[in-house]
């Protein structure tokens, strides 16, 4: 719960609990996002030991202002709530608690828990992480599942750097076999993609059969036992299995080394003489160039190799340029990461694990035949492509335009305060101000989604009016068409 410092006017502002029930009662009287927001940045910061008290009056910080901003419940800033759901969710099973837990079975069943040995503490480990439910694994803020994702991160990051060549290298063979000998030295850049997407088509198709397996009788899945007001009933107390746990571990993971990856694809880096600068210097000083602004232009124009449309960032130490293999949707598809991961660490911190699931499902089906057609494509077999490329413009449709905006957003704006207020413990203020970034993050991947299949678009138009293949998501103006 807040301190005092939320509460201290009580004339002015009734305790958090008693606010929490005048809202439950009559919705209109709760704040937009924005001041609920404000409201609790400067109470959570009030709180903080020793740094609070230091900066904020003893009365609170609402002290300070009107009483038309402070005066509950019409006081834009009068509501206070707490921001966590540590009050009403049960607890994370830690390994601890697991150990506690076998003693006291084993003592109950006349067996003895010997907690000794490397064996021993193995399958301590393996049933904690694979055979119990709610765990810390669950929840990827905790210090545990952090550490877990990291080294997780890192054997992907291996396994890309042992199979990546020998996926570029199977590129490399069938457009040698298509296209004769000199193909190759051509597409060098092709060949590089090809080899990522064979790996993202590997870990799509994977965690797509994974998926369906594991989720196809789950409850939110099926209309007949309540569909998708299975998403929110219970919250914020629902099980984690183990399967769910290792499922958001590993989608995290990959979605954190993609950003990683998009970056690596996306810009090199170079170093810079730093005697060259100083010389650049020295020769516009003798060309009497003493105007700063324009000094730093033209060592600029002196410095940069290959074109200053090139450079993103130029340091006398370094310069950040793009690199040849950037996608052409590289906004995109950086914004697709940022939002993404933003949405995977939200819903885990605040147990929205079953949406994330769904979310994490539909994008995933809908990108097997995005990698497939992308390969076709990039070793230029124009039949395949166009069987890759229809079926990648329905399963987008059906999944990422229908399912995705009108199933699962749908659901976040219709049934969620219904039953994580109405129905749960969840305070109408806390719904109202930290929903705002699921709407946000949603909204956006929603317009992602919609860019891209303007994209894919005038793949289709450029197919069907020219008889060309151009994937404009690789090359914002498409591609030259070289004969085989």
């Amino acid at each position: 719960a807040l301190s005092c410092f939320a509460t201290m006017s009580a004339s002015i502002s009734p305790p958090v609990e008693e606010q929490r029930r005048l809202r439950l009662k009559d919705r209109t009287i709760t704040p937009s996002a924005p001041y609920l927001l404000l409201s609790n940045l400067l109470d959570v910061g009030c709180d903080i030991p020793y740094i609070g008290p230091t900066i904020c009056p003893q009365n609170g910080w609402r002290s300070l202002l009107s009483k038309e901003w402070v005066e509950f419940p019409h006081g834009k800033l009068s509501h206070s709530f707490d921001s966590s759901f540590h009050r009403y969710a049960d607890r994370d099973v830690s390994y601890t608690d697991y150990i506690r837990w076998e003693k006291v079975n084993a003592r109950n069943s006349g067996t003895i828990h010997d907690g000794e040995g490397l064996s021993v503490t193995l399958h301590d480990y393996y049933n904690y992480a694979f055979n119990t439910n709610s765990t810390e694994l669950g929840m990827l803020t905790n210090p545990m599942a952090l550490c877990v994702l990291t080294a997780l991160v890192l054997i992907i990051r291996l396994l890309k750097k042992v199979f990546l060549p020998k996926f570029s290298a199977l590129g490399r063979r069938l457009g040698r076999s298509t296209h004769g000998p000199n193909w190759e030295n051509e597409n060098e850049e092709r060949i590089v993609k090809f080899g990522e997407y064979v790996y993202r088509l590997c870990y799509h198709s994977a965690v797509s059969i994974y998926g369906l397996k594991y989720f196809h009788d789950k409850s939110w899945w099926n209309k007949s036992q309540g569909g998708t007001r299975n998403l929110w009933d219970m919250h914020p107390n629902h099980p984690v299995e183990p399967g769910m746990a290792w499922y958001y571990l590993v989608q995290s993971s990959y979605n954190v080394d993609a950003l990683i990856s998009l970056m690596e694809l996306s810009f090199k880096v170079e170093l810079v003489n730093p005697l060259a600068y100083s010389s650049a210097l020295i020769f516009l000083e003798k060309e009497h160039v003493v105007d700063e602004s324009q000094r730093k232009q033209e060592v600029l124009k002196m410095m940069v190799k290959g074109g200053c449309d090139q450079t993103l960032l130029w340091t006398p130490l370094f310069q950040i340029k793009w690199s040849p293999t950037v996608r052409g949707d590289f906004r995109e598809m950086m914004a697709h990461h940022i939002v993404t991961n933003c949405l995977i660490f939200l819903s885990s911190y605040y147990r929205f694990t079953r949406i994330g699931s769904m979310i994490f499902m539909v994008h995933d089906l809908s990108d097997v035949p995005i990698d497939m057609s992308k390969l076709a494509n990039f070793v230029k077999w124009k039949t395949t492509t166009i069987v890759c490329f229809v079926t990648m413009v329905l399963m987008w449709i059906v999944t990422r335009l229908v399912i995705f905006p009108f199933v699962i957003c749908g659901s976040v704006l219709t049934e969620s305060y219904q039953f994580l207020v109405e129905k749960g413990k969840m305070d109408p203020a806390l719904h109202e101000a930290y929903f705002a970034f699921f709407y946000f993050l949603l909204g956006s991947l929603v317009l992602l989604h919609i860019t891209w299949f303007i994209i894919l678009l005038r793949i289709g138009w450029t197919l069907v009016s020219k008889g060309e293949t151009h994937d404009y998501s690789e090359h914002k103006n498409g591609e030259k068409q070289k004969s085989s």
